[in-house]
């Protein structure tokens, strides 16, 4: 895996698939201009925040390419396991019920290209409610050593496809909870094997959502 490290860019997902050849590649930076989430929200830059994305075109035979979102998230927790981190299906990462990260995965060609967006410190958050997982500013080559050990970690466990759906679900806030999509509402009940989530509809049926758009209701 190759790996290229920038103070501030425009954006590590549009970096990583214009320049990847055929090595993995792994953009990392600390800021970004045009940060982008899930359904092309905008990204909001918190007073130290880790970004990096990573590209590559290659997955065993039979893995199943849903898994990677979860994957991803559960790799930084992970790389961080000294603080106490949750997911809420299938990647924003929790700190205290708070997110204080999240996963966004894309196709283009034959290249997937996952993107990490973590706050480690806010002082002044400009979203209602915001966090970052550490009380103070970290030295760089620290978040560097993070951004490498996610990207080794989630390329490793994508090829070696050695992903442990369980142990994601321990680290999981959402089963057993009422949740809200767009269609309506239910019960999460359980994570399936394509990453999937259950769901208990409020009428009983049981659906299966593939769509991250869901908010647990409090």
């Amino acid at each position: 895996m190759k790996a290229v490290f920038f103070d501030s860019i425009d954006n590590t997902q549009d970096y990583a698939l214009e320049n990847f050849e055929q090595e993995p590649l792994l953009v990392v930076s600390y800021f970004q201009e045009k940060g982008r989430g899930t359904d092309n929200r905008d990204w909001e830059n918190a007073d130290q925040a880790l970004a990096c994305s990573l590209v590559f075109n290659e997955v065993p035979q039979h893995f199943i390419k849903t898994l990677i979102p979860l994957i991803s998230g559960y790799s930084y927790l992970e790389t961080v396991s000294n603080i106490d981190l949750h997911l809420k299906w299938p990647n924003d990462i929790l700190l205290n019920d708070a997110k204080v990260g999240g996963i966004l995965v894309e196709e283009k060609d034959s290249k997937i290209c996952i993107g990490m967006g973590v706050n480690y410190f806010w002082e002044n958050p400009k979203i209602p409610n915001a966090s970052g997982i550490y009380t103070e500013k970290l030295d760089g080559q620290i978040l560097n050593n993070h951004a490498l050990h996610w990207g080794e970690l989630t390329l490793n466990t994508i090829q070696e496809n050695s992903f442990d759906l369980s142990e994601y679900k321990e680290k999981l806030t959402t089963l057993g909870k009422l949740i809200e999509y767009p269609e309506g509402r239910g019960w999460a009940r359980d994570v399936n094997i394509d990453g999937s989530l259950s769901v208990e509809t409020i009428s009983g049926e049981m659906i299966n959502l593939t769509s991250p758009l869901i908010s647990e209701v409090k």
